[in-house]
């Protein structure tokens, strides 16, 4: 098996539409065929964008790629959950033109309708050991484990009805291939060599 890593755009000048162009460069360049493409954090949305666009892909694989938690959120008012956390995201972007365009830019991407929108299998792999929720701020805290929550029941009720959308949990931190490399791995060949394709 042969794989290419891929170097994203800077993140004070890229875009969705750019980043999804630059796997399809890379590709090119280095001569390869219908490859799976895996990534993590913002790498795996844009493998996630890449399953929508390419229905020849054999696997898309999103380790643990969000957007902004600002939304859904389960258990309490959503209105005051998504004020705090985006109050939360303005206070720790302030001044950083690099950071406030990514926000923006993760802001704009409804990435439930884009795990909807597969052409392709694809997988997406969360988290369940990370400790972020407690290093935030109370109320800070309480609104982002609800959208841990919120975000968890759309994703399910996403998979159920979409037959290319495979869900996976591992209990490591966000650094998934970093902690568990081995168990990533078994579950990305496990879905390649299973060829799922359901029938239309």
């Amino acid at each position: 098996m042969r794989t290419v890593a891929i170097d994203l755009p800077d993140l004070g000048s890229w875009s969705w539409a750019g980043a999804v162009e630059s796997v399809g460069e890379a590709i090119n360049d280095h001569g390869m065929e219908h490859p799976a493409v895996a990534g993590h954090s913002l790498g795996g949305i844009v493998a996630a964008l890449w399953a929508s666009e390419h229905p020849e892909c054999p696997l898309a694989v999103n380790l643990d790629g969000h957007t902004n938690p600002t939304g859904p959120f389960d258990g309490v008012d959503p209105v005051g959950a998504e004020h705090t956390m985006r109050a939360f995201l303005a206070e720790q972007t302030a001044g950083d033109t690099e950071m406030t365009h990514f926000i923006a830019q993760m802001d704009a991407l409804d990435l439930i309708a884009v795990y909807r929108a597969a052409r392709c299998p694809l997988l997406v792999v969360s988290s369940s050991g990370s400790d972020l929720s407690a290093m935030l701020p109370p109320a800070v805290s309480v609104a982002f484990d609800a959208y841990v929550r919120g975000f968890a029941r759309e994703l399910k009720t996403a998979a159920a009805h979409t037959p290319l959308l495979s869900l996976a949990d591992l209990t490591t931190g966000h650094d998934m291939h970093l902690e568990a490399p081995h168990e990533v791995a078994r579950l990305i060949l496990g879905h390649l060599s299973s060829g799922h394709r359901p029938t239309p």
